[in-house]
């Protein structure tokens, strides 16, 4: 028995390692000019991801916030980590997000807003970063049912970074409510998640050693032409 008891415990830890890994999985996603790249295990309120020409989107089901009869303020947050790499040939100039969902207001002092931050640093160099504001395009000032949609966009200018081929990308969420009294009632939901980078194609520079060869064959066109004159 004594020498079972290590093999039967090494069968476990193994299970444990493999079940443990089966939970956190690196995602490849696909674009036209682009990978995605995540870990599915991480995406929290913000669900399944997937892919339609260049942009990652998501459809959540439960990322909302409430607040019922003067309960005060309620905040739902979320922040994921993604890595965006350039097919050959194509480098960043932007990076647009849009996101949408409906809210309701019922009562005296209830509101409802969202908010958050993008983030990009380039992998190559991580100190080089730039942050844009997540903001509505319109103020969340309709009250009453049915509900009311709201849209909010964020867009941060990457065209100063110089042939950069690989990028991470954290979106930060934040979704806000209040009610300030009774019989009251605040309520928003994200339905929507939409990020496009901006792709152009790059233009190869030759290197100077293209440019001498370049040179020694046209010089060398030019002197069998000219023997063929002389001849």
């Amino acid at each position: 028995m004594k020498r079972v008891k290590p093999l039967v415990a090494g069968i476990f830890l193994l299970s444990q390692t493999l079940s443990g890994a089966a939970l956190a999985a690196s995602v490849t996603l696909a674009g036209n000019t682009i990978d995605f790249s995540f870990d599915d295990a991480l995406l929290g309120l913000f669900g399944p991801a997937s892919v339609s020409g260049d942009t990652l989107y998501f459809t959540p089901v439960d990322f909302e916030a409430k607040s019922l009869n003067g309960a005060g303020f309620a905040l739902t947050n979320e922040t994921i980590n993604i890595q965006v790499s350039a097919h050959a040939g194509w480098t960043f100039t932007t990076l647009d997000l849009v996101e949408k969902g409906d809210y309701l207001l019922l009562g005296s002092g209830s509101m409802a807003d969202v908010a958050g931050q993008i983030r990009v640093f380039d992998i190559a160099n991580p100190l080089t970063d730039v942050t844009s504001s997540i903001l509505p395009a319109a103020s969340f000032s309709q009250m009453g049912v049915p509900t009311h949609n709201w849209t909010a966009l964020a867009s941060t200018d990457l065209s100063a970074w110089d042939s950069v081929q690989a990028i991470n990308v954290t979106v930060e969420n934040l979704l806000l409510v209040s009610t300030g009294a009774t019989s009251s009632l605040a309520f928003v939901e994200k339905k929507f998640v939409g990020l496009t980078p901006g792709m152009v194609a790059v233009t190869p520079v030759p290197e100077a050693e293209t440019y001498a060869m370049m040179l020694a064959g046209l010089g060398l066109v030019g002197f069998a032409a000219a023997r063929r004159r002389i001849a």
